[in-house]
């Protein structure tokens, strides 16, 4: 039996909520773990951060995308929560078709 789109993308998208869930946690650690060398306390933070911003931003474009083609917003409401323009919508959602 095969699954729906709609369920592929939930699970997808529950995996890319569960990576940013442990980049967070992980964060906390990392602070914790390194304050006593300011150097490595930096570096750390600075690249979970990055990758916590990845992260973010990939899950941001997948739900953007799926909105507007799902038709469950229109490009302009897309625009508003994502706080994006509408154009930056219509950009994300051809560069997926390609």
């Amino acid at each position: 039996m095969t699954r729906s789109k709609a369920a592929v993308f939930r699970s997808d998208l529950q995996r890319q909520f569960q990576s940013i869930s442990e980049l967070c946690s992980y964060l906390g650690h990392a602070d914790a773990a390194m304050a006593a060398d300011p150097a490595e306390w930096h570096r750390n933070l600075i690249r979970a951060l990055a990758d916590l911003s990845e992260a973010a931003q990939k899950a941001e474009t997948a739900l953007t995308i799926n909105a507007v083609k799902t038709k469950a917003l229109t490009p302009t409401e897309v625009s508003r929560a994502a706080r994006i323009t509408r154009n930056a919508v219509y950009k994300r959602v051809a560069a997926e078709e390609k």
